[in-house]
């Protein structure tokens, strides 16, 4: 693995932007943001499904679809305006979410006969390049496996926080899937609790290694694309046509684990995912990515691994939640896995 320097620069609000690459970061700063007045989130919770609810009010002032001359995630030394980073190039960079769902201001509010809690945690943006266009498609595998070092960066970082209960890195792509800034960019949400999707898995982990046990089905019957420590495949109980699962061949906790050919194959399988579906759909696929990893970064149970949901039933046809899924919590599907890992096998290999 080449040499990766990380630079902490102090902003003027006295929070941390962290630059990444494999070059060193010596550049002097140019004008940065107004200091501006961060959400105190709070979170309640909802008794009929045994869950925390979070409300960050502030987040509707965030900023959505600016032009790219505008854009907030480009380099601002390079702009008319100043922007979240600074300067007139990086590599990668990680900040604190201005709109944060979960932040170090939580408070707590009073509500009768409803339980509260503040909403502490953290909330990062990772801004993948400096390069407004590009996505992970595009991006050589340098640059995706110095994405992956920031991720374990952050999970050994970020775990440090008293009130951190569970890390979660994500991205979502397109505007179908909720994303108002086009830069290519990710999140990773510190949360004071573990999320109901991961602690159910958790548990189904401790039971049994679910994914060992279909480990040579996925090798045979559901796999789009497979290499020597990592397997790509549409899982069998598939909720979203096109989902895709990768899943390392041995189980480990998290990415924390992998050594450096570990994460060459992991970077190389991240980059045909992506570059697969945009040749399914001649163009950027939307999609949902979550880190999969355990709440524990000593667990001998869990098995990581990433979940990729386009948000597609057929094609490009979009796939909505509607009665039973929104109402029941039961994904009713038209494809079946083994058709569309068969589908998707041509376009990722």
């Amino acid at each position: 693995m080449k040499k990766i320097f990380k630079r902490n620069f102090l902003r003027n609000d006295n929070k941390q932007l962290i630059i990444f690459g494999y070059k060193e970061h010596i550049e002097e700063s140019g004008t940065e943001l107004k200091i501006t007045k961060g959400p105190k989130p709070h979170m309640r919770w909802n008794p009929s499904r045994q869950e925390w609810v979070t409300y960050s009010a502030e987040r509707k002032d965030r900023t959505s679809f600016p032009p790219k001359e505008y854009c907030p995630l480009c380099p601002g030394a390079n702009l008319n305006f100043p922007t979240e980073i600074p300067f007139k190039d990086f590599e990668v960079a990680v900040f604190p979410n201005r709109w944060a769902s979960f932040n170090q201001n939580g408070e707590g509010v009073d509500l009768e006969n409803i339980k509260t809690e503040p909403s502490k945690g953290e909330c990062e943006v990772v801004v993948y390049s400096s390069d407004h266009s590009s996505t992970i498609a595009e991006m050589d595998l340098d640059r995706i496996k110095l994405l992956i070092y920031v991720w374990i960066d952050r999970y050994n970082e970020l775990k440090n926080i008293d009130n951190v209960k569970y890390i979660m890195p994500f991205e979502n792509r397109g505007q179908e899937c909720g994303v108002t800034l086009h830069h290519p960019h990710g999140q990773i949400y510190a949360y004071p609790f573990i999320p109901p999707a991961i602690k159910i898995e958790a548990q189904a982990f401790n039971q049994e290694n679910f994914l060992l046990k279909i480990m040579s089905d996925l090798e045979k019957k559901y796999y789009v694309y497979q290499n020597d420590h990592f397997i790509v495949a549409v899982p069998p109980f598939a909720r979203y046509a096109y989902e895709v699962w990768i899943i390392p061949r041995k189980q480990v906790p998290g990415p924390w684990k992998f050594n450096d050919e570990e994460i060459e194959s992991f970077a190389k399988a991240i980059k045909k995912v992506v570059s697969g579906y945009d040749r399914f759909l001649n163009k950027r696929c939307p999609y949902i990515m979550g880190l999969h990893a355990s709440p524990n970064l000593d667990d001998n149970n869990f098995h990581f691994h990433v979940e990729f949901y386009p948000p597609l039933r057929h094609n490009d046809k979009p796939k909505i939640l509607a009665g039973s899924e929104s109402m029941a919590g039961v994904f009713i599907m038209d494809v079946l896995p083994e058709e569309s890992s068969k589908i998707l096998r041509e376009y990722m290999q």
